[in-house]
């Protein structure tokens, strides 16, 4: 009885991922939306005297103001490990060097591994999403059905190109916003993206 019933579910990992497929650098999820990934580089706030700060936060007003689209931000925390870091360090301190810069050495590598002691290193990663919904309505559930049979090649093929325009337009804009705030944007490339999502759904015990 068991094994019929365990015969009976043909379900995998994949059925329970909304991706369908990762081609030209965007991702096609089983809704049929078609979405575009940007990684930003960041500032640290804290250290912008109060100038500085007011002109932030003015772009990222206009940054804002300048949206006709929804925008998904994704912030991505992992612990980083050090380790090699500090035994390079001390392999540094074995080499010739002088005095001076031997204590100085010594001192840094000091600092880095109470730093590690007495605090996690953190590494934080920015993510801005753009989606196209080209094909019916996706909140229509029969809609979403019927789209989802009628996905062939061609028509994926089809639903990538008629996005594409629209995504490259927000892309372009929204990069040159981020440039207005000081920062730099790019967008995830197929293998990147490859790798982003292999990490999402097999998260490291380091990510947080």
């Amino acid at each position: 009885m068991d094994a019929k019933r365990r015969a009976k579910v043909p379900y995998s990992t994949q059925d329970h991922i909304a991706i369908r497929d990762i081609v030209d650098d965007l991702i096609v999820t089983k809704s049929n939306s078609v979405s575009l990934v940007i990684q930003t580089s960041s500032v640290n706030f804290d250290l912008l005297s109060e100038q500085e700060q007011t002109s932030k936060i003015l772009a990222f007003s206009g940054l804002l103001n300048s949206l006709s689209f929804p925008l998904q931000v994704i912030v991505r925390t992992s612990r980083i490990d050090i380790g090699k870091y500090i035994s390079y360090l001390k392999e540094e301190t074995q080499r010739t060097l002088s005095p001076g810069l031997r204590k100085q050495l010594n001192i840094y590598t000091t600092f880095v591994q109470n730093l590690t002691i007495h605090h996690e290193v953190l590494d934080k990663k920015f993510y801005l999403v753009i989606s196209e919904y080209s094909i019916g309505d996706m909140s229509n559930p029969m809609q979403m059905a019927k789209n989802e049979e009628q996905n062939t090649m061609f028509n994926k093929k089809k639903l990538i190109e008629k996005a594409k325009t629209k995504l490259y337009f927000k892309r372009d804009h929204l990069i040159k916003q981020l440039s207005r705030m000081g920062l730099t944007g790019y967008q995830l490339e197929t293998e990147q993206l490859i790798d982003l999502f292999y990490d999402i759904y097999n998260p490291k015990k380091e990510n947080i």
